[in-house]
């Protein structure tokens, strides 16, 4: 076998050399850069989801025992896998259109995408709620969803900036990440520091207690505000205050938004 020239090895190193530049230009793109860069189409990525958090990677993901989000039917639990989240994006012209979130194993889809692979969660979280942010109110819900579900992501603070702005966002989105924080406010109270998967949407049907909250949370015109903030701020029973703030979570009340503050800052 004869040995390559000169010429054919420089070439075989300028090749190789571009390659690990391409690489590296890739890896140096933000999250936001690379799905820009799609222009028009679907992307999808993944990344590492919050222990406790599993999904069907289809309808429904589940955090904790017994909080469940989306088209959930009180199945069989085994078909819950755990994360991690994927998500799907609508992108027109360099611009996310649509976001959705699922948790699970990856499901064969008939829409060709672009996948940008597994993304570190911490820039996941902070590419979705920059999102969030910024995107249409059809495009934010999916964009809060997505930041909450990423591990090792602390995401209330901006969350909470995001429930206080009434200049510019969106009643709508301002009541989607208030009714997170007030999941991170109950996790909280209840000592798990900010472990939203152990918060439990349910209560004790038979307790007068969870259903006077709730009979406060259906009066018009936010009439129960004021004593739920009571209870929330103050009931002896950890529990009870964590239903008060689970029903301030879905008043998109400004007055609850402010409390949540105290709270979480105190």
């Amino acid at each position: 076998m004869r040995a390559p020239t000169v010429r054919a090895r420089v070439l075989s190193a300028l090749i190789a050399l571009a390659a690990v530049s391409v690489t590296a230009e890739v890896h140096a793109q933000t999250l936001a850069q690379r799905v820009r860069g799609v222009s028009n189409g679907v992307v999808e990525l993944s990344y590492a989801s919050r222990p406790g958090v599993c999904g069907d990677g289809r309808r429904y993901f589940s955090m904790g025992q017994r909080s469940y989000f989306g088209e959930w039917n009180g199945g069989y639990r085994a078909s819950c896998v755990p994360g991690p989240a994927r998500v799907r994006m609508h992108v027109e012209r360099g611009t996310v259109t649509d976001v959705k979130v699922t948790v699970g194993p990856r499901l064969t889809r008939e829409e060709r995408a672009t996948d940008l692979g597994e993304v570190g969660s911490v820039d996941a979280a902070n590419y979705f709620l920059s999102l969030a942010d910024t995107s249409s109110t059809h495009v934010t819900h999916g964009a809060i969803t997505a930041a909450v579900l990423a591990d090792s992501a602390s995401v209330w603070r901006r969350l909470l900036a995001i429930a206080s702005d009434t200049s510019r966002v969106s009643g709508s989105t301002r009541r989607d990440a208030l009714f997170w924080v007030g999941r991170f406010v109950a996790a909280k109270i209840t000592g798990h520091g900010e472990d939203v998967t152990a918060v439990e949407d349910d209560g004790d049907r038979d307790d007068p207690r969870d259903a006077a909250v709730f009979a406060l949370s259906q009066l018009r015109g936010k009439e129960g505000v004021e004593p739920l903030l009571l209870i929330a701020r103050s009931h002896k029973d950890p529990r009870v205050r964590q239903k008060a703030i689970f029903w301030l979570g879905q008043s998109g009340d400004p007055r609850a938004v402010r409390l949540f503050a105290e709270i979480l800052r105190g």
